[in-house]
């Protein structure tokens, strides 16, 4: 007290009025104010609002918090015919300086026996503006905190088609494989649907959920289903309405990949049954699958992708590793719809091109390495490994490792989609590729033996890949050196009628190939033969022909030279013409044969065969 007396009088009389005030406020009886804040929020809004208890906690600080019981909000009258709000005691803690400010930021809102309605239409208008009701413009408000007891909320956006309702009193059935503890005592069910897709499940959680700008993680496992489809999670969400993170646990499993198309804004091609699992990573705007592991049909899959949408252009990393691929398991990457599955087992190679939109709109680098191919379609493909480098419209795979019957196709690709007509470039090398594994599929494929190199230097364009073969120019070479040939093959390639007789007596054996060779200058998806030979101990033929990839036709004509002579060689010529998948063959008139078909041979029988450039 003789403190206090020191002091002046004029502070002493200060001290005392706000000491009085202070207790005034704190005596002051809230439910005063109720009637007047209902009328003036059912005059700004032209709805019924009800409050039944108003009361405001001081506190000693400068965030006081608000209490209020029996809260009824009648909805927009555009909006569905149930309440906006039915609530039985809610409580908000709120920042005066960000009233103040003209930002007002709620930092903890509690609701206890509640049914609450939120819709947006899609230019905007909320429902739950009461006082700027005609307001379209960006929220004002922002609350951090959420601690639901007892609540059931409806949201609905019709600006992305959005409508789910959630509850904290699930019927247990629907939770029975989420079991609460003391990190997750908080049940949710919810079911809804969003874009064409429908869903539902249901989550364990802390008591309290961080909605936005707050940083600070809450735990959640959940469980969500759409149609046969399942994603299973359990980490943690920082703020949940616009998540700055998210790390957890990702199951992802299902019969086809469609049906989650558009909870990606896209729409996914019908697949094969698939499951993947992750370590899920969200945050700065980046979003990460690590260490994934999975399968699509018999595939196993391992690999991490990052996804980087805060760029100008979005940019998608990754790298996807499988022991054993099985081609048909990733036939819908061919087409938009199950269709593409259809065509790829029929085995028809008539594909559309890349998709352009949307390869198009993204960058980004994949690395593919699939150690052991099975196809169907391709038996000979037995490896693939590349990287594809996607930058402003221009992919371009480099270096590209084909396993092929035993050897091996590398080069690079280039795909520009800057135009509507996609441009395609390839160059590439063959190395040591077996051709009796090439043709095991044929009637001859034993009975020719040898490896094959050559190289490739390609191009087309066009809005699909039937324009790309229409359009395709550049050339193609293939040689051979050593090898074998059955000796009755070599006899009906020389048109060696007497060999043939004889070895009905003597069987059939097989002999070396010196060498063979086949060069193809195309123009416009039409190919013309400068160099076609093939010369065995026994036998030297040369040929000529053009080969249609548009008419899918081919015309060639090969002119054999047996090194020994008998009685019964034909001094002919071999025609080799109709569909690709099938042609015909016959025996070429002499004109034909030496003045038309082949023009383009330029020398004799000993003309020496030539080995095609390497490493192109």
């Amino acid at each position: 007290m003789p403190a206090l007396l020191r002091i002046g009088p004029k502070v002493r009389v200060a001290l005392v009025l706000t000491t009085m005030l202070a207790a005034a406020m704190a005596l002051f009886d809230w439910n005063w104010m109720r009637h007047p804040v209902e009328q003036y929020l059912q005059h700004r809004s032209q709805r019924e609002v009800r409050i039944g208890h108003l009361d405001v906690d001081l506190g000693f600080s400068l965030e006081p918090t608000v209490h209020l019981r029996d809260v009824y909000v009648q909805n927009a009258p555009w909006a569905s015919d149930r309440p906006a709000a039915v609530v039985g005691a809610a409580s908000f803690t709120f920042s005066l300086r960000s009233v103040w400010e003209g930002r007002p930021v709620i930092s903890r809102l509690v609701l206890r026996d509640a049914e609450v309605s939120l819709e947006r239409q899609a230019d905007g208008l909320r429902n739950w503006r009461l006082r700027n009701p005609e307001d379209r413009g960006p929220g004002r408000v922002k609350v951090l905190r959420l601690e639901p007891h007892g609540v059931t909320l409806r949201v609905v956006r019709h600006d992305i088609g959005l409508d789910v309702t959630a509850t904290t009193r699930p019927a247990a059935v629907a939770v029975r494989e989420l079991e609460r503890d003391a990190v997750h005592p908080l049940t949710i069910a919810f079911q809804g649907s969003y874009g064409t897709a429908a869903f539902s499940g249901a989550a364990v959680t802390s008591d309290a959920i961080t909605l936005i700008d707050t940083g600070i993680a809450f735990p959640i496992r959940a469980r969500m289903t759409t149609g046969k489809t399942r994603l299973d999670f359990d980490g943690s969400v920082a703020d949940f309405y616009r998540p700055s993170a998210i790390d957890g646990d990702l199951r992802l499993a299902g019969p086809t990949l469609a049906p989650i198309g558009p909870f990606f804004r896209t729409t996914l091609p019908a697949s094969r049954p698939f499951e993947l699992r992750c370590l899920f990573r969200h945050g700065n705007g980046t979003t990460s699958f690590a260490k994934l592991r999975g399968r699509i049909g018999s595939t196993e899959l391992e690999g991490n992708v990052g996804i980087d949408p805060t760029r100008e252009r979005p940019r998608v990393d990754a790298v996807l590793r499988s022991p054993l691929a099985d081609l048909s398991d990733f036939g819908f990457l061919a087409d938009d719809t199950s269709a593409g599955l259809v065509r790829q087992e029929r085995g028809e190679n008539r594909r559309p091109a890349p998709d352009a939109g949307r390869l198009g709109s993204v960058d980004g680098n994949l690395r593919v390495a699939f150690d052991k191919i099975r196809s169907r379609i391709l038996p000979e493909l037995e490896s693939l490994r590349f990287t594809a480098d996607l930058k402003d419209r221009v992919v371009v795979l480099q270096p590209l490792d084909l396993g092929v019957a035993g050897g091996h196709v590398t080069g690079r690709v280039r795909i520009d989609l800057r135009r509507p007509a996609t441009a395609v470039r390839v160059r590439a090398s063959i190395d040591q590729v077996r051709i009796e594994q090439l043709l095991r599929r044929l009637a001859i494929g034993s009975q020719v033996t040898g490896p094959l190199d050559g190289h490739l230097d390609l191009s087309s364009r066009g809005r699909s890949a039937d324009a790309w073969l229409d359009h395709l120019s550049g050339t193609a070479a293939i040689a051979m050196q050593g090898g074998t040939i059955s000796n009755r093959l070599d006899a009906k390639l020389g048109l060696n009628g007497g060999k043939l007789l004889g070895l009905m007596f003597t069987g059939d054996r097989a002999i070396a190939i010196n060498a063979a060779a086949v060069s193809v200058e195309f123009e416009q998806g039409i190919g013309r033969s400068s160099l076609l030979e093939f010369d065995s101990a026994q036998t030297h033929v040369q040929g000529a022909g053009v080969v249609d990839l548009r008419a899918q036709t081919v015309d060639l004509v090969l002119r054999p030279h047996p090194k020994h002579r008998t009685i019964l060689a034909l001094r002919s010529a071999i025609r080799l013409y109709g569909p690709l998948r099938g042609p015909r063959v016959s025996l070429a008139p002499r004109a034909a044969r030496d003045r038309q078909q082949l023009d383009p041979i330029q020398g004799g029988a000993g003309t020496p065969l030539h080995q095609p450039q390497r490493g192109a």
